[in-house]
């Protein structure tokens, strides 16, 4: 091997070496951080006109209730399994008035569908359709991300101001130091996981539609 040879071939073993070890590296601090990341929240604004919540625990509708306590007038659509919170609201004699009770969804991307769907019919009815509305989306804090990626493909262009407000981290009895070190929980990690491939399965999806 001639020595120019022997030089090129070092310096490709270089350029590997520090290559691999900078994406070993860009990996690690990805993989630390990508617990936090799922996290989306926005401070409760003054007025909500619109509540979505997303199909899932029992304490989703309970602070959902909550905001719209605090939001006189404010629809509540409320994504249900086979009608079953919205059974027990019209149980405790809940005025259901103003309550929308989709119960058809079978996954987040079919929910944000629905929404966008209920706003077309209600705005298109109104005497100013092209008012904006406040809308407040409540799920679980993990949940959040992968809601603002599907709500920035499918809400691109309205003029509609989303609030993302997930449930407080406190009743889940968790807090946001152990979101920082998923890995050490096994209930937390579980949810990172899957929550990390169903919003790459969405990329994948919505790259190719």
């Amino acid at each position: 091997m001639t020595l120019q040879e022997t030089v090129k071939r070092n310096l490709n073993l270089t350029i590997f070496s520090v290559l691999t070890i900078f994406l070993i590296f860009i990996g690690t601090i990805v993989f630390i951080n990508v617990g936090s990341w799922l996290f989306v929240s926005d401070p409760i604004p003054a007025k909500l006109d619109v509540i979505l919540t997303f199909a899932g625990e029992n304490v989703r509708v309970t602070y959902s209730r909550e905001l719209v306590s605090k939001n006189p007038g404010s629809y509540w659509i409320l994504s249900d399994y086979r009608d079953g919170y919205a059974r027990l609201l019209r149980k405790s004699n809940y005025d259901m008035s103003k309550v929308i009770v989709i119960d058809t969804c079978q996954s987040t991307f079919s929910e944000i569908n629905a929404l966008n769907t209920w706003l077309k019919h209600y705005q298109s009815g109104t005497a100013m359709p092209e008012k904006p509305l406040s809308i407040g989306l409540v799920s679980s804090p993990y949940h959040m991300r992968r809601i603002n990626l599907m709500i920035n493909k499918q809400f691109k262009k309205s003029p509609n101001k989303f609030y993302y407000l997930p449930v407080p981290l406190e009743r889940y009895n968790w807090s946001r130091s152990m979101f920082k070190k998923w890995w050490k929980s096994e209930s937390i990690s579980k949810v990172v996981y899957s929550e990390i491939q169903k919003i790459f399965y969405f990329l994948v999806i919505s790259h190719n539609s």
